[in-house]
């Protein structure tokens, strides 16, 4: 068996290519190193050509000149993960389909076969060390999550699945009791028909938003997006607490923002620290809660000199009612 692949995808949006990449680092043994190259390479051991391009001149001439192993991906839910032909039908996560054809065309006669890493439901993506480590954007996986025409899409990192997510009703199921942290690996893939009505029946289910917006406010470990005190941020939504200690520091934050507000300002006014303040507005930010804003968008203004009498006199005001409505 070869150690090193050399792998060519063309035609592919970036959402759909990083999932492809993903299934065939799956599909294949830990032992193999897989090398992405371009249609300028020399040596082409396997070409996955979106099928619209199939037929272009110079898809053609590079399969005519090195005779190499290729699939056409063509986008079809109904037959997705099943290989028809020379067809490979995408969006899938089942990859028993793919995994034989690469046993068939890339591992030599007579050589012994590699088999899927075993599945079990606690931990229902794969072994960790099948796991590829392709780190994506956390700002594209967030985009992912909150495109509801996505349906069912699978949460999971570099140690296996975390979470299931309907992205049109805004749901997650996750392991009761388990605790869940986000690294650098978090990536997400489409989920089959199956995996949806096995996964359903036997984890808890959560509001998306509310599960998200703790998990992410734990994880120290994740690199949140960029966020300036010289900014100005309003919050649209507000987000779900969790009746913990920061509950209360959170509201306050919330109903700044929730009129619009320099961070600095808001940071001031509440006497918070740096990170903690730039952890919010960057939570906010990746579960689409709200947006930065122009000056005109602020509607609140810090007066140091007037603090007492003023704002803070307003926000006690408004957290009381608060509080009231919501029973605390």
């Amino acid at each position: 068996m070869k150690n090193i692949l050399n792998i060519a995808v063309f035609g592919l949006n970036l959402s759909t290519l990083d999932q492809i990449k993903t299934q065939v680092l799956l599909a294949l043994p830990s032992s193999i190193q897989v090398k992405w190259v371009n249609l300028a390479e020399n040596k082409i051991d396997l070409l996955l050509v979106n099928d619209v391009f199939f037929n272009a001149p110079g898809i053609q001439k590079v399969l005519n000149d090195q005779r190499i192993a290729y699939l056409r991906l063509v986008k079809k839910v109904e037959h997705a993960g099943r290989i028809i032909g020379d067809q490979l039908f995408y969006p899938f996560s089942d990859l028993e389909h793919l995994h034989e054809w690469l046993s068939d065309k890339l591992v030599p006669e007579g050589s012994m076969r590699f088999a899927l890493p075993s599945i079990e439901l606690k931990k229902t993506f794969v072994s960790s060390s099948y796991m590829p480590q392709v780190e994506v954007p956390l700002e594209r996986v967030m985009a992912e999550i909150f495109t509801p025409r996505n349906g069912f899409i699978q949460l999971y990192d570099a140690h296996g699945f975390l979470a299931l997510i309907d992205t049109r009703t805004e749901r997650v199921w996750v392991e009761a009791g388990e605790t869940i942290l986000f690294n650098a690996s978090l990536n997400q893939t489409y989920a089959t028909a199956q995996f949806v009505q096995d996964i359903t029946q036997n984890k808890e289910v959560h509001d998306l938003r509310a599960w998200l917006w703790k998990v992410l406010s734990q994880s120290t470990a994740l690199e949140l997006p960029n966020v300036e005190l010289k900014q100005n941020f309003k919050l649209d939504i507000w987000p779900q607490f969790e009746r913990d200690l920061k509950r209360k520091e959170y509201l306050k934050m919330a109903a700044c923002f929730s009129c619009g507000a320099k961070i600095s300002d808001v940071k001031q006014f509440l006497d918070l620290s740096h990170d903690r303040i730039l952890n919010f507005v960057s939570c906010a930010v990746l579960l689409q809660l709200g947006r930065f804003v122009d000056q005109n968008e602020v509607k609140f203004q810090e007066d140091t000199k007037q603090v007492e009498s003023g704002q803070r006199h307003k926000l006690r005001s408004f957290i009381g009612k608060l509080r009231k409505k919501l029973g605390l």
